[in-house]
């Protein structure tokens, strides 16, 4: 009996001690939290991201995207509302939750005429809008896959996520007609014949066939009334007396700068054809003109530039003052040769 007597006095001391130290518990944890700092939260509505992060982290708070939204005056990437909302005390290290403006839902339609379809279609994508329908004309001002006009047009307002539709150019109008029959005509004449029709210059083969007419076409493809398309590849066969080999005709770019200065002066350009000179141009001209022409020739000799009828010679180096005069052929990577 006294065993358990002494059992129970144990089992009461152990509970009101447990209960004690549940309490202390208890009131040390209150004591704890009620003691941490309040702030009181900012209004955040309205302000960009980097604002509302600094301004939170100064105050020991912290800030979470909630989400996003459309907004017609919110800038996009501004604060559109906050959780909890300003003016609320909060204890420091505690979220505060954005969210975010996409922007309006509304943008203007972006000027896209005359850029091909690729960059348009990404250009929708930037913008939030989509590539509605397409129709394709024949058109020989703008380039293939080009876009002519559209709809809406440039600088409307719609809502992201509408289409635009295109009416994109397909080229140049496609057609064909009966080949002519160019042979025992002159280069001259066939190629007359050919643009009237529209056609592309031919390509040229030259070949010597005795007793047949010297310069005149002994060849063609197409071959007279064939079908020829606008864009058809063609082919003339020129008879012609083979010439020795030498240096290839080639065209020459040539610039002459005039010097600064009172007087005009009197410019001429001729070639050497065959031995004899044949005057290409003549004209007066005032100090600082610069002249251009472009010039087919086998060398820069075969043609003489004479100012106020003093010819200038061919002459290494560059000269800093005075009349300048250069050749450069034009499909070459060759420095230029300056003349005076």
């Amino acid at each position: 009996m006294a065993l358990l007597n002494k059992l129970v006095k144990f089992g009461i001391y152990a509970a009101v001690f447990l209960v004690a130290l549940l309490c202390s518990l208890y009131l040390t944890s209150k004591w704890i939290i009620q003691s941490e700092e309040e702030v009181l939260v900012p209004n955040l509505v309205g302000h960009d991201t980097v604002y509302a992060l600094d301004l939170l982290t100064s105050l020991g708070l912290n800030i979470k995207v909630g989400g996003f939204m459309w907004s017609e005056t919110v800038p996009k990437n501004f604060i559109g509302s906050q959780e909890p909302v300003s003016g609320t005390w909060l204890k420091r290290d505690r979220d505060v939750k954005v969210v975010i403006s996409r922007g309006s839902r509304r943008v203007r339609v972006p000027n896209l005429v005359g850029t091909r379809m690729r960059e348009a279609k990404l250009v929708l994508s930037q913008n939030g809008l989509h590539l509605g329908g397409i129709c394709r004309i024949p058109s020989s001002q703008y380039p293939r896959d080009t876009i002519i006009t559209q709809r809406p047009e440039a600088l409307q307002e719609i809502e992201r996520g509408e289409s635009v539709d295109f009416l994109i150019s397909d080229g140049p109008k496609s057609f064909a007609v009966a080949m002519p029959e160019l042979r025992q005509r002159t280069m001259g004449q066939a190629l007359r014949i050919l643009d009237g029709l529209g056609l592309v210059a031919p390509a040229v083969k030259e070949i010597h066939q005795p007793g047949q007419p010297l310069n005149t076409i002994i060849g063609q493809n197409p071959l007279a009334g064939y079908r020829a398309d606008g864009d058809s590849a063609i082919i003339l066969t020129v008879n012609r007396v083979p010439q020795a080999k030498g240096p290839q005709a080639k065209f020459w770019w040539i610039t002459y700068q005039m010097e600064p200065g009172y007087f005009k002066k009197e410019v001429a350009l001729s070639r050497n054809q065959a031995g004899e000179d044949v005057l290409s141009y003549s004209k007066i001209h005032r100090p600082g003109d610069r002249l251009d022409w472009l010039v087919w020739a086998q060398a820069p000799e075969e043609v003489i530039v004479l100012v106020d009828g003093m010819v200038q010679r061919l002459k290494a180096g560059n000269l800093d003052w005075g009349d300048t005069l250069t050749f450069h052929y034009i499909s070459s990577g060759d420095e230029p040769a300056t003349l005076y």
